[in-house]
């Protein structure tokens, strides 16, 4: 490639973002409160795939299936008219009824997306459902996409993000060989278009994702972890929920970490970049948006 394509590459990749993230209307909102009202987080680089991507408006009710801490519902309940959480871990139901019950427009409930009736369990119509990093771990994908596409209003859409890799690189069950086995799903659930996106991190947060938070993670995981075979599957299973007490101890200075450093990140720009797949799809971070 010459000098010529590189500049239009990198000039193209630019008003790519902009675009993106210009599209939703909304942007994450800070309030000093946060540092101690908001669920503990890992980190909330996640969040970005939902800001940067979904088409977000403050009349919009969202579903999110696989809430973890609740912390990405957290953000998005003082900008969304409202949000229900999905989870199918009772346990953590409870956490989030009880860590989210200041919020009047946020409601959580128990059920397992890939048993038919969701639809009834959940109630009402929404205008798009959001899963990150939840669609690997399920055991029947074509369940869950019909159900989804049963809660949808006509226009709405899902968004879901998740590693299409075998195991043992995927903690779940669930990848796709090829785009085809994917679309098969999508157009039996009920969906009229969708895109399929391979999604990775731009060099700048690629770099400060790496060695801000991805290597010390697996190097204390190496530690902490060494006689533990399987990765849990469920959050209520995570080492972060069991050891919820201690971490909200002390999640002020976690998240006052988090927010200084999610500054840095800022700095370059919007996080992800998304390129379209038409095959191809194994081995690639997926990002799925499909219309009902």
């Amino acid at each position: 490639m010459n000098v010529q394509e590189v500049t239009q590459t990198n000039d193209s990749s630019r008003s790519d973002c902009l675009a993106e993230t210009s599209d939703p209307g909304l942007s994450p909102t800070f309030r000093l409160s946060d540092l101690w009202k908001a669920p503990v987080h890992d980190f909330p680089i996640r969040d970005e795939v939902v800001y940067q991507f979904a088409s977000l408006h403050p009349e919009m009710k969202m579903l999110e299936i696989g809430p973890g801490s609740g912390f990405t519902g957290f953000r998005l309940a003082r900008q969304l008219r409202a949000i229900t959480m999905v989870d199918i871990a009772a346990q953590n139901v409870e956490r989030l009824r009880h860590d989210l019950k200041h919020l009047n427009n946020v409601s959580v409930l128990c059920a397992d997306v890939c048993t038919p009736g969701l639809r009834e369990r959940v109630g009402g119509h929404y205008d798009a459902v959001h899963g990150i990093e939840i669609f690997e771990l399920l055991p029947d994908p074509g369940t869950c996409l019909s159900n989804l596409a049963t809660v949808l209003r006509p226009g709405g859409y899902v968004m879901l993000q998740f590693p299409n890799y075998p195991p043992p690189k995927n903690p779940g069950m669930t990848y796709f060989q090829t785009r085809r086995e994917l679309d098969e799903l999508l157009r039996t659930a009920g969906f009229v278009r969708w895109d399929v996106y391979a999604l990775r991190l731009r060099p700048y947060a690629e770099f400060l994702y790496s060695f801000t938070h991805e290597r010390p993670l697996k190097f204390y995981r190496r530690l902490r972890d060494r006689n533990r075979a399987e990765r849990a599957i469920t959050y209520d299973q995570s080492w972060t929920f069991r050891r919820g007490k201690m971490l909200n101890s002390c999640k002020f200075i976690m998240h006052a970490a988090w927010t200084v450093l999610f500054g840095f990140y800022r700095l370059g720009g919007c996080c992800f970049r998304r390129t379209l797949l038409e095959d191809g799809i194994l081995n690639h971070n997926l990002l799925l948006i499909a219309y009902k």
